[in-house]
């Protein structure tokens, strides 16, 4: 910091807080030597736990341009995704890697890993039959709800199609049994229909007797509507029902509302998939 200290021994201790030079000089009072230096401090790296696995580092201190590296063990169906580097002064750095340098930070960091919970499949097109499978649980007028797993045209098979008998009516299915969605964000579903009159629900229920949207209208909270555009085999749309507040076991539904008075028509539900929940610094799960 500038300051100068008059040294009377041949030997002179400098205590350095942070990053800096000093600058020294010899003197027999006649002659003067004088040579300068740099010095680098070790920061520290610690590590924050996170849901998901743990992970070490191949150093507990580096300097300010040295490369860290990190080994990661993930729990069962999860995946390492990345780790969020937290400075001391709350500043944070994103990294997808397993690698990150310490000039992302002035100081002491923090690695806080990010791991993500695997997806699960429940039934999509040219792949094995749902799991659990699905049948019709709720018809308010008429409808019917059949589970196919032959081919259509493009060669492409298992899939569910929901179809009303009687327009303004409501048809739901739903999984057999129930699954523990406790570890997963959203539930997708890829799906068409062959008439814009339609609206589709996706979400869950705790019961197959219950509905998604009531014929009264009554939302239970658990589902998420969307308006079906999609009115060409050839155009699929994807829906995204976040159903990360919710834990333990639920079924799976799928409500159609049909609105046509002419005649009756029919969804594909291609793919239902669940996808895991991520967890990281901001979410760690703990």
């Amino acid at each position: 910091n500038g300051e100068v200290i008059e040294v009377t021994s041949k030997e002179v201790e400098v205590e350095f807080t942070e990053d800096g030079d000093i600058a020294g000089s010899v003197s027999d009072g006649i002659n003067t030597v004088s040579s300068s230096y740099t010095v680098e401090l070790e920061r520290e790296i610690s590590i924050g736990t996170v849901k998901g696995g743990s992970i070490t580092l191949d150093k507990q201190t580096a300097l300010l341009k040295e490369d860290v590296n990190i080994t990661s063990t993930a729990n069962s169906d999860f995946n390492y995704k990345g780790a969020t580097i937290v400075c001391e002064d709350g500043s944070t750095h994103t990294i997808t890697g397993k690698t990150f340098n310490m000039s992302i930070c002035n100081s002491p960091v923090t690695v806080y890993p990010t791991w993500q919970y695997d997806f699960r499949v429940i039934m999509a097109i040219n792949q094995t039959p749902a799991n659990p499978t699905w049948s019709q649980t709720l018809v308010d007028v008429g409808g019917t709800g059949v589970y196919y797993n032959n081919s259509d045209t493009n060669g492409r098979k298992y899939y569910i199609r929901m179809s009303n008998e009687n327009s303004f009516s409501r048809l739901q299915m739903g999984t057999t049994s129930t699954i523990d969605i406790t570890e997963f964000a959203s539930v997708n579903m890829i799906a068409w229909c062959s008439d814009s009159k339609t609206n589709l629900y996706l979400g869950l229920t705790k019961s197959r007797s219950e509905w998604l949207i009531s014929p009264t209208g009554v939302n239970n909270g658990t589902n998420c509507g969307f308006s079906s555009i999609s009115t060409n085999p050839d155009t699929i749309t994807w829906y995204r029902c976040d159903i990360s507040k919710y834990t333990g076991n639920w079924y799976i539904g799928v409500q159609r509302l049909y609105t046509n008075s002419t005649n009756p028509n029919y969804c594909n539900i291609n793919t239902i998939q669940l996808n895991g929940m991520t967890y990281s610094y901001t979410n760690r799960g703990l």
